[in-house]
Order: C-alpha cells, then sequence, then structure tokens
C-alpha cells in the first residue's frame, strides 16, 4: 500500500541531507540560532535510515526473498554506487587530490595512509565512499542490506523483545558515536541500527502508534529543538564523531535525531498533503542523493563564483535551491535519455 505520508517524508529528508552538506556556501562560520538549525540539519542521515526501515518491513516483510531483495538492492544502489564511485576515484586521481595528494590535511585519518600504494587507496575509497560528499552512506546500507534476515527475524520477536533490543542497541550507540569523518562502515552500522529497527516497529505497530500523531509530533519535535539548543549552549555543533574504541562520553546528538526522525512522522501522518513537486522531489531522492555531490563540488569549483567567507543566509538557500533543482533536472533527464538496454536506474538509482 502506498503511503503519501512516507513519501514526502522521503522528500524532507533527502532535502536536509542537502542542505547539510551545502554549509560552505554562506553558512559554514555561524553563532547562535543558526547554528542550532546546522545542529538541527546535520545528520539528517537518520532520517533516511529510518524511513529504510519502515518500509522494510511495510514493503519487504510480507513477501520476503533475500536473493531477490538483495538484486534489487544490487541494482538499484549498489552498481551505481560502483559506477559513479569509480568515476571519482579516477578523476580523484588524476588531479591528485584527497588521498592521492601529498597534504598533510589527510595525513593522519584513521585507514588511510600517505604510504598506500594507488591501488591501496582506490580499494578504501570504494569501502569507504570516502571519495565524495554523503558517499559513506552505500557501504554502510550495504551493511543493512545484508544483515536482512536478522531484521526479519526481529519483526518475529514479541513486542517487548523488540523494545528491549531497540534500547540495548541505543545504549551502545550514545556511547558509540558516529565513525570519525564517517570512514567506518561497521561503525556506523551498529550505531544507525537503532533507527532502522525504530522504523520497523512504527511499521509493524502503525495503527496503535498513529494515535494522537499531533501531540506527539509536536512533543518530539519540541524536545529535538531543544536538545539542539542544549548543545549549543554547551559549545557542540553538529554530530558526536570518534574512532570506534575510543570513549567520547554521551552522543546528545543521537537522542536529538531520535526525536527528530520520530517527530516528523508524527507530524507527516498528521498533515498528510499531496503536490506534485513533493512528489518529484520523493520520487527521484535516490538519484538527488547520487548527484548532488557533483553538483556541490561542480559549483564549488566555478572560478567566477566567489564563496562567502561570512554567514550569507540568501546565498546559502539560494545554493541548495540550485543544487536541488539541478539534480532533479539530470535525474529526469537520464531517466528519459537512458531506455532499453542501458537503464538509468543502473547510473543514479532512478
Amino acid at each position: 500500500m502506498f503511503l503519501q505520508s512516507i513519501h514526502n517524508y522521503r522528500a524532507v529528508a533527502i532535502i536536509a541531507i542537502v542542505m547539510s552538506h551545502s554549509y560552505v556556501y554562506g553558512l559554514e562560520d555561524t553563532t547562535g540560532i543558526i547554528s542550532v538549525i546546522k545542529t538541527i540539519l546535520t545528520g539528517c542521515t537518520a532520517l533516511f535510515v529510518f524511513i529504510s526501515g519502515y518500509m522494510f518491513h511495510h514493503i519487504f516483510y510480507k513477501r520476503f526473498e533475500y536473493k531477490k531483495f538483495m538484486k534489487g538492492k544490487f541494482q538499484r544502489i549498489i552498481v551505481p554506487y560502483l559506477i559513479l564511485s569509480t568515476f571519482a576515484i579516477i578523476l580523484v586521481y588524476i588531479i591528485k587530490s584527497g588521498f592521492y595528494s601529498s597534504s598533510p590535511e589527510y595525513s593522519g585519518i584513521v585507514f588511510f595512509s600517505p604510504e598506500d600504494s594507488s591501488l591501496s587507496t582506490a580499494i578504501k575509497y570504494y569501502l569507504t565512499g570516502r571519495m565524495l560528499t554523503a558517499y559513506w552512506y552505500i557501504p554502510f546500507a550495504i551493511l543493512l542490506f545484508l544483515a536482512s534476515p536478522l531484521h526479519f527475524k526481529f519483526i518475529k520477536l514479541s513486542k517487548n523483545t523488540q523494545i528491549f533490543t531497540i534500547a540495548a542497541f541505543s545504549l551502545i550507540s550514545v556511547f558509540l558515536h558516529r565513525s570519525y569523518e564517517n570512514i567506518n562502515p561497521l561503525q556506523m552500522f551498529v550505531y544507525y541500527t537503532p533507527f532502522y529497527l525504530i522504523g520497523i516497529y512504527f511499521s509493524l505497530y502503525r495503527e496503535e502508534i498513529n494515535k494522537h500523531c499531533t501531540q506527539k509530533g509536536v512533543i518530539f519535535l519540541s524536545a529535538a529543538i531543544l536538545l539542539a539548543f542544549y548543545q549549543y549552549t554547551q559549545g557542540h555543533e553538529g554530530s558526536y564523531t570518534k574512532n570506534f574504541f575510543e570513549y567520547g562520553g554521551i552522543d546528545i546528538m543521537f537522542f536529538q535525531k531520535m526525536f527528530l526522525s520520530t517527530g516528523l512522522y508524527f507530524i507527516l501522518e498528521a498533515f498528510v498533503f499531496k503536490t506534485k513537486l513533493t512528489d518529484i522531489i520523493s520520487d527521484t531522492s535516490f538519484a538527488i542523493f547520487f548527484i548532488h555531490p557533483w553538483v556541490l563540488t561542480t559549483i564549488k569549483r566555478l572560478p567566477f563564483l566567489e564563496h562567502p567567507e561570512s554567514t550569507n543566509v540568501p546565498y546559502y538557500l539560494v545554493t541548495c535551491l540550485v543544487v536541488i533543482s539541478l539534480s532533479v533536472l539530470i535525474s529526469i533527464a537520464l531517466n528519459r535519455i537512458l531506455t532499453g538496454k542501458i537503464k538509468s536506474r543502473y547510473i543514479i538509482g532512478y
């Protein structure tokens, strides 16, 4: 059954993700309320993970076949990742950028090393997704897909056991934090598992959970905003990151994003709407994910554009609008051009 509310949620999630990757264009050095807004936008990958968990139960559970499930993910997500990553790695190698450069900026990052051969660096790029903004998500998502039989078993558990499982993984995530530089897919897999399980849980008990959505939405979103303000008062902006076995205290962002992802769910269930623009953005969300880093890196290198060094909200908002619009237009154009044996879904996931 098609759910307009989740369709809208997907559009909101991809817009937030693009906005969180565009700070350098007018929102890099901020204070006050703008910093709080940035903390709310940062880490909205959690929204995507929540939706993925929700749809795993809603769409795939009743007809779940592991081989068929993995084949679909391979075609729509893994193949585009391999193709686009290969182009990105080649370009990075040619211009001697990133981990192919001798810049000291990259010398201290875990997993990569200045002593790596070109081939080793390429392999590490594929494993981590560090060749382009946001591409770290795919190696992590592959682990989610591979673990789908465990998610299937989670659905079979009793309700109390499911709650205990979510709580246990949440406790681990709170102290684990996100991976430093988003470089460890296994750490990201463990960290985001509670969001995926919560998504499954919300779909599984949809009728019961969807009571009093407006009130729940207001409460949960208010809690997320208050936590973002608290983070700001503590001098912290954005995600908490560290290496796997380090101790870094409690990850406040985990709680904030859990409240945000569930709060948005309730609000979008309470106020279901349908617009052509939202539907287009949602339909092309996977393609936007794959394409927007290319648009951003192109804008960054345009010689006739001078990016503001201080806060410039209008410039930032216009840039976000341009990036999303171009990503959607490129997605639709490729979808219409690439037909027959060569399908656009194998390149951009749409």
